[in-house]
């Protein structure tokens, strides 16, 4: 499970364009991480001048009202190679859809330990008579692993708002 991030500057991206930047961020995952298809998790945040600050360069960059800030999370401990080429595809399918400057795209990247995504078989419903045989390894409910699920987005919308 990937959560991807998506904060741009209100006025700037009309729906069919959002959906572009959309579609070539699960189509860099999905070519870069070989993620399925149906492994879809997207917030969008269209935010007014007053919320959405930079400075309008930095660094040799410079920075237009299109610029994207784009987080994605997903499960640690993937091999450095993998990361430097999911960046490289998003960059190069978010240009190259929207039309945008390489200055405008920042990209950034959470990693979070496995136990907070689940998945079938890692984490379900454990049957009465398993949790009562103290011989027989426990295995994490669904309900457990959501709530640590729970937490954490919970946490990141926190630190959104703050």
């Amino acid at each position: 499970m990937r959560v991807a991030k998506i904060h741009v500057l209100e006025g700037q991206y009309n729906d069919a364009r959002l959906d572009k930047v959309s579609g070539a961020i699960q189509e860099a995952l999905i070519g870069a991480l070989g993620i399925p298809p149906e492994d879809f998790f997207q917030l969008v945040h269209v935010l007014p001048r007053s919320q959405f600050r930079h400075t309008p360069a930095f660094l040799g960059l410079a920075y237009s009202d299109d610029l994207i800030l784009l987080e994605i999370t997903f499960i640690s401990g993937r091999p450095k190679e993998k990361k430097l080429g999911l960046l490289k595809a998003l960059n190069d399918n978010i240009i190259a859809a929207v039309g945008i400057s390489p200055d405008d795209l920042i990209s950034h990247s959470t990693r979070r330990p496995a136990r907070i995504f689940p998945s079938a078989g890692a984490c379900r419903s454990a049957p009465i008579s398993q949790s009562l045989n103290p011989r027989t390894p426990r295995v994490p409910r669904f309900d457990e692993c959501m709530s640590h699920l729970v937490a954490d987005i919970v946490a990141d919308i926190v630190a959104d708002i703050v």
